[in-house]
């Protein structure tokens, strides 16, 4: 790893640290985290036994990390906290970091030292992919493995001899085919894009080597995964195919317009490399031959009614290489002028202060977790029994955050009103509920609900008085309420 595969391993971490806390699409590979590195075996105390999720998901990735994490939370003596959380996540981008790096150096070997730098500095001014790179998701634990795999598609294109091309191939379509069975089904389609543009390296030694892989990620997964989830013959990701695409529900959590990955998602992603990858593409053959594999793969992408932008998240590295090209391509060339050779750098910088703001932004986007930990600045009492409901916990309040072993936690749901006096303390959305039932508001936790933008005719007097033309807006989002003594006192009296 060289200086700016250090600098982007700094952006990653400070994501992580700026932003500590987990949103709902994090939830489950978090709480399996913590639920390994505190028990090991699995037992009823695991989350997914009470909350398994729409659909199942592996095991093997949290495992991998909860390794990682193993000797330092063992050196602290404690499996709570938020550091280990941020830990956690620091070294899980710590390995897309290293496997970043790999891609890089081939970046290097194949258009040149110039394109490798500019693809350093890209990858760090992206918000994204330097944000989430750090976010235990299935896509992003995926990444690693879809980085190496890249490397080896870039060499089985790009090598002087045949040998080497060959073997790069073997290497690409085993890791593609294990990254498949367990991490994530839908590199499948990423999978076919790449082996299809680099066949003329395929051998029959390669579908040997992918039909091995393939069977060895899948007994892993069976192992593990059945001890994990106490069910025979499991098999997260097939479930998930076939949860989403044979029986098509992935569309009840919405659905989206074909055009979406083009025209929202890839913008919003590759900020100001997406014109730089436009003219790599341009000029360079090879940039080309990459980007259409992987546009073609954003096609097929899009026949599913149901878009998120992490389903596409491979297609940075290879659309910021192609970006790379470009930029090398603008500041070398004398016919481009010095006009095109400044717009690079103005691209490069625009994007670095946008990456900036947004992780600020998202910093203030986890209530639930702030909640939770002033509720333990604010209460120190034994014994207190905490309810934590849906929105707080789908907004930070993880296992990593519940510090006191003295206390109890709850995120039990569907609650009937008479069920919640069992708790001394709720963290809630919804106050109203709970005002009337014994229940105060000790403290209130904002969060972030928007921009609000000053009108263009009324910039010139908000300057004059002092205020900025774009505002964050925060509001309260989570109530820390606690139970009234006098409330205490009727429940003790009536025996409840």
């Amino acid at each position: 790893m060289r200086r700016l595969d250090y600098a982007f391993a700094t952006a990653v971490a400070l994501g992580a640290v700026c932003a500590p806390y987990t949103k709902v699409e994090e939830t489950f590979f978090m709480q399996a985290v913590h639920d390994v590195l505190r028990w090991g075996r699995v037992n009823g105390d695991f989350d997914h036994l009470e909350f398994p999720g729409v659909v199942p998901r592996s095991f093997v990735g949290p495992l991998a990390v909860a390794a990682l994490a193993f000797v330092p939370a063992r050196v602290a003596g404690g499996t709570e906290g938020v550091w280990l959380q941020v830990l956690v996540r620091v070294l899980l981008g710590a390995l897309v970091a290293w496997a970043n790096s790999q891609l890089r150096a081939e970046i290097e070997r194949v258009f040149g030292r110039r394109a490798a730098w500019w693809y350093g500095v890209l990858c760090v001014c992206q918000f994204h992919y330097t944000f989430w790179t750090s976010r235990l998701l299935g896509n992003t634990l995926a990444l690693v493995p879809m980085l190496l795999a890249q490397k080896y598609w870039l060499r089985s294109m790009w090598s002087d001899c045949a040998q080497p091309r060959q073997r790069s191939y073997r290497a690409m379509a085993a890791i593609l085919a294990a990254t498949c069975t367990v991490l994530r089904f839908d590199v499948a389609v990423f999978a076919a894009a790449m082996l299809a543009s680099a066949a003329p390296s395929a051998t029959w030694r390669a579908v040997g080597t992918a039909a091995a892989a393939l069977g060895a990620a899948g007994a892993l997964t069976l192992a593990v995964d059945s001890h994990y989830w106490q069910t025979s013959w499991m098999w997260p990701e097939l479930r998930v195919f076939w949860f989403n695409v044979v029986q098509g529900r992935s569309a009840e959590w919405g659905v989206s317009p074909p055009h979406h990955y083009f025209t929202h998602s890839l913008p919003r992603l590759l900020l100001g490399a997406l014109p730089l990858a436009c003219v790599g593409v341009l000029v360079d053959a090879r940039a080309a031959r990459l980007a259409a594999a992987y546009a073609a793969a954003i096609v097929v992408f899009s026949v599913n009614a149901h878009k998120e932008w992490r389903f596409i998240m491979p297609a940075v590295p290879v659309l910021n290489a192609c970006a790379a090209v470009g930029a090398a391509r603008l500041r070398q060339s004398r016919r481009a002028g010095r006009l095109a050779a400044h717009a690079v750098v103005v691209l490069s910088g625009l994007s670095f202060l946008a990456a900036a703001a947004m992780t600020y932004v998202s910093s203030l986007n986890y209530p639930g977790g702030d909640a939770l930990a002033l509720l333990h600045t604010l209460e120190t009492e034994p014994g207190a029994r905490v309810h934590i409901d849906t929105y707080a916990a789908m907004t930070g309040a993880s296992r990593f955050g519940q510090l006191r072993p003295d206390w109890a936690y709850s995120r039990a749901e569907g609650l009937g009103a008479d069920q919640y006096a069992n708790f001394t303390h709720l963290l809630t959305s919804q106050p109203e509920r709970h005002s009337q039932r014994g229940f105060e508001v000790i403290a209130v936790q904002p969060g972030y609900t928007g921009m609000h933008i000053i009108p263009l005719s009324q910039i010139a007097a908000a300057v004059k008085a002092g205020q900025l033309p774009l505002t964050i807006r925060q509001e309260p989002l989570v109530w820390i309420m606690r139970r009234t003594e006098d409330s205490s006192r009727v429940e003790a009296a009536s025996g409840v």
